[in-house]
Parts: C-alpha cells; structure tokens; sequence
C-alpha cells in the first residue's frame, strides 16, 4: 500500500472514530442537561486538531450528528445544530490558519477558545431560536435557564479551547 493510501485511511479512520465519540459525548450531554458539554468540546477539538484538515469539524459534527438524530424525538432537525457548530469551526479553522498550524504542531490556544465558543453559541443559538421559539418542538423553559445553558456552554468550551491545545495536543504525536 503507497504512502497515500495510508494516509488517506489513516484520516478516514480517525473521522470515523472521533465522530462516534463525539456521538457519544452527545448523548453524556443530553444526559446531563448540557452540563456536561465539556465532554462534547474535548472530544471534538481533540478530534478536529489531530484530524488537522479543512473540513474535518463538519464531517466529525455531520456523522455524530446523524448518529445522535437517530435517538432524538427532533430526529434531522436536531442535525442543523451539529452542523453549525462544524462548519462554524471550519470557517474560523481555515480562516484563522489552524488547520495549517496543527499540522506542524502549533496550537494558537487563543483562536482555537475563540472559535469554540463562537461554535457553542451559534448552535445554541439555532437551536433556541430556530427549533424552540420557531418550530415550538422545545419547551421554552425561560430566560434564567436558558441563560445558564449558554453560560455553562461557553466556559465550557473556552475551557476545552484552552485545555486541548495547551495539554492534550502537545502529548500526541501525529507524523504527517
């Protein structure tokens, strides 16, 4: 097998696997009422930094995402979520030069909280406005606890910003 092939495989397998895992911290989330979003946003940017190319947040979110509407009563609806928030971090990603940095191993903490934190809030966003005020499939439980899940969501994800690329990132070592 050629050099590309493997590496091909290599990145499909790792999208196939941190997909699945974000599917499953999915799950930790909505069991926990979004408190446990850290878990999602570890997984997620661990996944999208060692993945390293353009497009990788929006395939990871697409497949956890199909895989997580198969177990909700909102079914495909609750896919835009996901979607936003991979393409959000791919925008940004690619805009801001993330991608290119992570693949010679260089993490700019600052961006990458940034840009998860913009990721969690306009999936939030489309969530509460989109499926809960417009679509009334949510209860709309008010401004306090909605208030709380976005507050919870964003030190969360700034948290996970800062933790992946300062801890985690630099304890794996990816050849290229």
């Amino acid at each position: 097998m050629n050099l590309a092939k493997e590496r091909a495989s290599l990145r499909i397998s790792l999208l196939a696997m941190f997909s699945v895992l974000a599917f499953l911290s999915a799950l930790f989330v909505k069991l926990t009422v979004s408190y446990g979003a850290i878990v999602y946003a570890l997984v997620l940017l661990t996944g999208v930094l060692v993945v390293g190319f353009p497009l990788s947040a929006t395939i990871i979110s697409i497949v956890a995402g199909l895989l997580y509407s198969f177990q909700s009563f909102l079914f495909l609806l609750i896919l835009g979520a996901f979607v936003v928030r991979g393409a959000v971090v791919d925008f940004f990603f690619n805009l801001l030069g993330v991608y290119r940095d992570a693949r010679v191993g260089k993490y700019n903490a600052g961006i990458i909280t940034a840009t998860m934190i913009l990721s969690s809030f306009f999936a939030g966003l489309y969530q509460y406005f989109f499926i809960t005020l417009f679509l009334h499939k949510l209860i709309d439980f008010g401004t306090f606890i909605v208030s709380t899940i976005f507050i919870v969501a964003i030190v969360s994800n700034a948290i996970a910003g800062y933790v992946v690329p300062k801890y985690v990132m630099p304890r794996i070592h990816i050849s290229s």
